[in-house]
């Protein structure tokens, strides 16, 4: 025997808010469905954070902040 809370109601919104009537793509699903913005995306024109860089970046100044005084007390 199972709970009624542990089904899944088909067709219903499982958290019983109703966001109205679904109106087809808006602007940025038509860019994806169309592939414009793939096309700016991968021309380059559109312009992304590498935070792998940054987080690289970010560990090399914390290290040299570690080491160099570390030097510097060391060859004083």
């Amino acid at each position: 025997m199972t709970h009624p809370d542990d089904r899944i109601p088909l067709g219903e919104d499982p958290d019983g808010y109703d966001d109205g009537p679904d109106l087809g793509p808006d602007e940025h699903d038509a860019d994806l469905l169309d592939g414009t913005w793939e096309q700016k995306y991968y021309a380059g024109r559109v312009r992304t954070r590498d935070w792998n860089s940054i987080g690289a970046g970010l560990g090399l100044l914390v290290l040299l902040g570690l080491v160099v005084p570390l030097v510097l007390v060391l060859f004083r």
